[in-house]
């Protein structure tokens, strides 16, 4: 069977049809379209119409969506709080809408979760019970795994690290929050008035590109970068204690910033007077395209659980209404 996987970001809209091996049959992308939020449907819808499309012309039929977003998500219901930085989608049913315009299953899920849950399937976490994935992007997101899944919370801000404080004497002030001082336009910002250059002209890419070349003021603010993300990681290790910590966003396939963050968690983990475990962190393995694989994941987990329930009705017909009935449905749904 063959899904169409969807990663909506602030800039660009990524798009492939993948299959239950996670193997790319197309992929393509379009700019991000949220002027309004029926703009934002069509534009997906769109993209639905030209691949199912494309599919036909092969004699074959895309079987689902599996969507990628960022915002706060409720991916049991398909309901979006928010779009996080796409400001018109707020309290709509996506999966709802686009099951009703495209009439095949859609699900959704946060984007930085998706990442996490790539990694978790066939990546760099891969068989860890307990896991974090730091995701450094425009902002700072990512997920919290326990027992092998993605831990929302009650109010589905479980992960949403770009909201944690990162300066207590001066709480109040929104510049001194992980969005603000841990996404990459941070780092931006500190080469930018360290080498008097216009933020426009600089990127990670570019920066990390003088840093290779020698570059000492640049390599002075990855350091400053990788240790303000090493206390991060290193509190959440002491939070919820994961296996392994992965990291993730386009910066994460440079591995002078990886070793930086490694030394930096190093050099912290000497202020305790005891001996204590240095966390562990590796890069995510996929990059750009964990939030397909990620959504694809979510989506085919959510069509298995479907059939089990399905299977459970089946054999609660089998018993009728008998306590053994009752007894069963209970075992079988885990409760």
């Amino acid at each position: 069977m063959k899904y169409l996987c969807i990663d909506v970001g602030g800039t660009y809209t990524k798009y492939a049809v993948m299959d239950e091996e996670c193997d790319f049959y197309l992929k393509d992308k379009v700019p991000t379209v949220y002027d309004t939020l029926e703009d934002f449907v069509d534009m997906l819808t769109g993209i639905w119409r030209k691949n199912q499309a494309l599919l036909r012309e092969r004699g074959e039929e895309l079987s689902g969506i599996a969507l990628s977003s960022a915002g706060v998500i409720d991916s049991e219901t398909g309901f979006m709080y928010n779009g996080g930085s796409l400001t018109t989608i707020s309290n709509i049913n996506i999966v709802e809408i686009l099951e009703k315009r495209c009439g095949v299953p859609v699900t959704v899920e946060n984007d930085a979760k998706c990442a996490a849950l790539a990694e978790v399937w066939r990546g760099a976490l891969k068989g860890c019970r307990n896991a974090a994935a730091v995701i450094c992007g425009t902002a700072v997101g990512g997920a919290v795994i326990c027992n092998g899944k993605v831990v929302r919370g009650k109010r589905f801000m479980a992960g949403e690290f770009s909201y944690v404080l990162t300066e207590s004497s001066d709480p109040m002030n929104p510049d001194h929050t992980l969005a603000q001082t841990g996404g990459v336009p941070a780092l931006i910002r500190m080469v930018a008035e360290k080498k008097q250059i216009p933020e426009e002209e600089l990127d990670g890419e570019k920066i990390f590109s003088m840093a290779n070349c020698g570059d000492q003021e640049a390599l002075e603010c990855i350091r400053n970068y990788a240790g303000r993300i090493a206390v991060q990681i290193n509190n959440y290790q002491y939070i919820f204690d994961p296996d392994r910590t992965a990291v993730g966003g386009g910066i994460s396939a440079q591995p002078l910033f990886i070793q930086m963050i490694k030394e930096e968690l190093k050099k912290l983990n000497s202020i305790y007077p005891h001996v204590m475990p240095i966390p562990e962190v590796v890069p995510c393995q996929f990059f750009n395209d964990s939030n397909l694989i990620g959504a694809l994941y979510v989506h085919l987990k959510s069509k298995e659980e479907k059939i089990s329930l399905e299977k459970v009705e089946e054999l609660m017909g089998l018993v009728g209404d008998r306590r053994e009935g009752r007894y069963l449905r209970e075992m079988l749904m885990g409760r």
